[in-house]
C-alpha cells in the first residue's frame, strides 16, 4: 500500500527532535495509504500486466546461476537453446554474454561446503574419492554453524585472534581450496552456456565479455545478455507492449524517472 501508482516507492519523511528521541512525521505516508486502499484496487489488472511483461522481458536479457550450480538447469537450457536456434536462423545476428558474478558471496558458499565436506570425511573416517552424491547431500544439510563442528575447526588455530568463524573455516581448509573451486564454477557454467551454440555451430558469434563481481540487486550471479544486432521476435514484441503501457497513465507519470536510470 505505500508503492505509488507507478510501482514505485518514493518519500520524503521529515525527522524531528534528537538522536535520543526522533520523531518522525509519517503524514505524507498515511495520506498515500488511505489514497491507494481506493486507487490500487481498479489499476490491479494493469499492474499484473505489467508485472508479466516485466518478467517476459527479464527472463530473455538474463541467465541466473543459483549459488554452485555449475550447468544450466533443464528450463535454462531450453531458453539458451532458443537464442541459438535465433542465431542459426539469423545469420546477422550476435549475443554478447556479460557474466556478473557474486563472487564474494559465491566463495563464502564454497568455502562452508568445503569446511563441512572435510570435517564430514575425517568423522566418517573417509577418503575424498568415496565421497558420494548422498554424502554431498547429507553434507548440504549441515549447518555450519554446528557447535561439534565450530568446536573442532577453532583447535589449535595459527592465529589466536581468529574471531569470526570464516577466518576459522579459511584456516581449516585454506584459501587456494576456495579459489580453485570458485575459478572451476565458472568455467563449468561458461561451458555450460556455450555448449548449445557450439552444437549448433553459432558459438563465433556469441561474445563472452570478461566477468564483473559485484553485488546483484538480488543476491545472485547472472548472465546478463545484449543484442547488438536485433533481438528474438518475442523479446521485440514485449518490449513494444512495455512501450504502450508505459504510455498508459499509472507509468506515465514516471517517465523522466526512468530515463534518467536507463
Amino acid at each position: 500500500f505505500v508503492r505509488e501508482r507507478g510501482n514505485v516507492i518514493d518519500y520524503e519523511i521529515p525527522i524531528s527532535g534528537n538522536l535520543k528521541n526522533p520523531k518522525f512525521h509519517l503524514h505524507d505516508v498515511v495520506t498515500d495509504v488511505i489514497k491507494n486502499i481506493f486507487v490500487k484496487p481498479p489499476t490491479t489488472p494493469y499492474r499484473e500486466k505489467v508485472k508479466i511483461i516485466e518478467t517476459e522481458i527479464e527472463k530473455s536479457l538474463t541467465v541466473k546461476w543459483e549459488m554452485n550450480q555449475h550447468s544450466l538447469l533443464p528450463h535454462q537450457e531450453k531458453f539458451v537453446q532458443k537464442i541459438s536456434t535465433f542465431l542459426k536462423d539469423n545469420p546477422e545476428a550476435s549475443i554478447t554474454v556479460h557474466p556478473i558474478e557474486y563472487a564474494l558471496k559465491e566463495k563464502e558458499y564454497i568455502l562452508f561446503f568445503e569446511t563441512k565436506k572435510k570435517y564430514f570425511l575425517l568423522m566418517n573416517k573417509k577418503d575424498g574419492k568415496d565421497f558420494s552424491e548422498k554424502d554431498s547431500l547429507e553434507v548440504s544439510k549441515m549447518s555450519v554453524k554446528d557447535h561439534a563442528l565450530v568446536k573442532y575447526i577453532g583447535k589449535n588455530l595459527s592465529d589466536t585472534v581468529m574471531f569470526t568463524l570464516q577466518e576459522k573455516c579459511i584456516n581449516f581448509i585454506g584459501n587456494k581450496l576456495v579459489n580453485n573451486r570458485f575459478d572451476k564454477l565458472i568455467h563449468d557454467r561458461n561451458n555450460s552456456f556455450l555448449n548449445p551454440f557450439i552444437k549448433n555451430g553459432t558459438n563465433e558469434r556469441v561474445k563472452m565479455i570478461a566477468s564483473e563481481n559485484s553485488i546483484p540487486y538480488d543476491g545472485f550471479s547472472y548472465f546478463k545478455l545484449n543484442y547488438p544486432d536485433g533481438a528474438p521476435e518475442e523479446l521485440r514484441k514485449a518490449h513494444d507492449k512495455m512501450k504502450e503501457l508505459n504510455n498508459e497513465g499509472p507509468r506515465k507519470n514516471y517517465l523522466k524517472e526512468r530515463k534518467k536510470l536507463q
